[in-house]
């Protein structure tokens, strides 16, 4: 099994506990250190919630992934994570295991939540990503990694933005990823329309949270340069036939609206650069 590192934040507190079996006497020496996993998914940093009040989370980090939970929404506020070509090139089968993340802490999602619901359970860090090792693919399917979809955004579309990621990766060698809600009635000072007037749902028993929509960010370096795409799609019915380019936005229009920023260890002109051209990698 992976090392699982749960930081759990509290306001302005932060309690750190650590779990997991890699991480008891006798494994220790091989798992990695919390330190490396965060720079191994994130560049830049962890996400910061700079501009939204979230409530209890949880930080969960994998070799696979590094998520940030939130206790109120039982959904994660961002994922990110570091997709190899290499990684792309395996054979492992998909295996449809959804479960509760056992590492939370906190109030969390169950498979019956999503039961009838009318909602897929959509994957944030993407199966699809792990081709080479079953249980780095197996850890995708924690519910802590997944937020309710409507079905045809789920199958349709986002599949193939998931698909184009995948396109960069092998297109470039190497991308880093986050991927997370907009969330209905956030007290941001940006906050949309949608946002602001959206009257928040959610599903099961455990309540958790419908978004009201989703965003992706990529960035991937050539000859040294850093450039970036990022999307935006409205949590609702799409049809295909469909295409990407109407949901390219910046990454500065998703840290307004989700009160996070991105890669915040980033140098600033670098930073700015990226957060303000939407379309680096288009087409």
């Amino acid at each position: 099994m992976s090392p699982i590192i749960s930081v759990v934040r509290r306001r302005a507190r932060l309690h750190l506990v650590v779990i997991g079996l890699c991480l008891v006497q006798g494994c220790a020496t091989h798992a990695p250190r919390p330190t490396s996993l965060v720079e191994a998914s994130c560049l830049g940093g962890i996400p910061r919630d700079a501009d939204a009040d979230v409530g209890p989370t949880e930080l969960v980090l994998r070799k696979g992934y590094v998520l940030e939970h939130s206790a109120a929404d039982k959904i994660p506020l961002w994922v990110c994570e570091s997709v190899g070509a290499a990684q792309l090139g395996g054979h492992v089968a998909r295996h449809d295991a959804f479960k509760a993340d056992p590492i939370l802490l906190g109030a969390k999602a169950y498979p019956d939540d999503y039961a009838g619901s009318g909602y897929d359970r959509g994957h944030q860090a993407a199966a699809g990503n792990q081709t080479r090792d079953p249980l780095l693919k197996s850890e995708t399917f924690y519910l802590s990694n997944m937020a309710p979809q409507r079905p045809s955004l789920n199958r349709g579309i986002w599949t193939m933005l998931e698909e184009q990621t995948r396109a960069w990766v092998r297109e470039y060698g190497h991308a880093y990823e986050w991927t997370g809600p907009i969330r209905c009635g956030q007290r941001l000072r940006a906050a949309t329309p949608a946002q602001q007037h959206c009257q928040r749902r959610t599903i099961g028993k455990d309540a958790v949270a419908v978004p009201v929509g989703f965003y992706k960010i990529i960035v991937v370096q050539e000859q040294g340069a850093w450039k970036a795409i990022a999307f935006v799609m409205p949590n609702t019915d799409t049809q295909c036939p469909c295409r990407l380019e109407p949901y390219i936005t910046s990454i500065d229009r998703i840290e307004r609206e989700t009160g996070i920023e991105f890669m915040p260890a980033l140098a600033a002109s670098v930073r700015r650069a990226l957060k303000t051209s939407p379309a680096a990698l288009w087409p």
